[in-house]
């Protein structure tokens, strides 16, 4: 009887340690957050972006390695690749216009994204609803007045329409990110323009590249157009013999003084320890020499 209740006892205790278990694995899971976007770049060239990422002490790391699944077509009809994530948890296919034939009744694309999951790492899927659309930029000069034109249509029941009431974000690039330079609204024809600012930096030509974008629009996704023309002032970048600053090969002055300092004052507490050491040794050796005189 006792050896049957010990039995069961065991049994039990293994249960409930294997429940124990897998509840913690299934509690530790990594709960991912999937991303999916459509871009169409300057050469007409469309493709979709799936970004898994993940959230750890409120910082968005990327998850590398790990297979994406794209669909096209409305409940994932058409599989049309298995992408594997790069360093910074992104996955990009690159579409052709072959996916026309999945446009559903409203003129729209059905795409979607989808991560399986793993043992660490919980399934997701995101998904969007694309309609074609073009964007074109024209750039015209008069009396001196430079002017940035833009045109929005999209593709509605087999034809072209003007698009209303939507903006295009104008912008030139910079030595780290890109520098607004307008908003251009649309109207009832999906025409906006913007006046070009005169006194923006060029190269030593006085090149400058424009770009117009259509960022993160719930029918039409990303859309970018850009040019290079001579509306930019003249400059050179030459940097001054002697001169010091962070992207030099020799740091500025400030910079040496202060990092001096700070090895000083570190070095002085390491020299300090251990000539405290020293004298504390020193101490003890005299105190005992002095008790055994004693």
């Amino acid at each position: 009887m006792k050896r049957k209740l010990s039995l069961t006892l065991l049994l039990l205790s293994l249960f409930s340690l294997n429940s124990i278990v897998s509840y913690s694995q299934e509690k530790s899971k990594i709960s991912p957050y999937i991303q999916l976007q459509y871009f169409k770049d300057n050469d007409e060239n469309s493709y979709l972006k799936t970004t898994l990422t993940y959230s750890k002490n409120r910082m968005e790391l990327p998850l590398p390695g790990m297979k994406i699944i794209f669909y096209s077509g409305p409940e994932k009809k058409t599989r049309l690749a298995e992408i594997v994530t790069d360093d910074k948890g992104v996955a990009i296919y690159n579409l052709t216009h072959k996916s026309e034939l999945l446009v559903d009744k409203k003129g729209l694309w059905p795409f979607g994204s989808v991560f399986n999951g793993n043992d660490t790492i919980e399934s997701g899927a995101s998904e969007l609803l694309i309609r074609y659309a073009t964007l074109n930029m024209t750039l015209t000069e008069v009396d001196s007045i430079k002017t940035i034109g833009v045109i929005v249509k999209k593709m509605e029941k087999g034809r072209e329409i003007p698009v209303s009431g939507d903006k295009v974000t104008l912008y030139v690039p910079r030595m780290f990110s890109l520098l607004p330079i307008g908003e251009a609204i649309l109207d009832e024809s999906g025409s906006g323009s913007v006046e070009f600012p005169s006194s923006l930096p060029g190269d030593k030509e006085g090149n400058i590249t424009i770009i117009a974008r259509i960022e993160d629009h719930a029918e039409f996704g990303n859309i970018e157009k850009k040019a290079t023309l001579k509306w930019g002032l003249p400059s050179t970048y030459t940097v001054p013999a002697g001169h010091r600053a962070l992207w030099t090969k020799t740091a500025p002055k400030w910079m040496i003084y202060t990092l001096s300092i700070l090895l000083s004052g570190v070095w002085g507490h390491y020299l300090f320890a251990l000539i405290s050491l020293i004298r504390i040794r020193i101490a003890a050796k005299k105190k005992a020499k002095e008790e055994y005189r004693v």
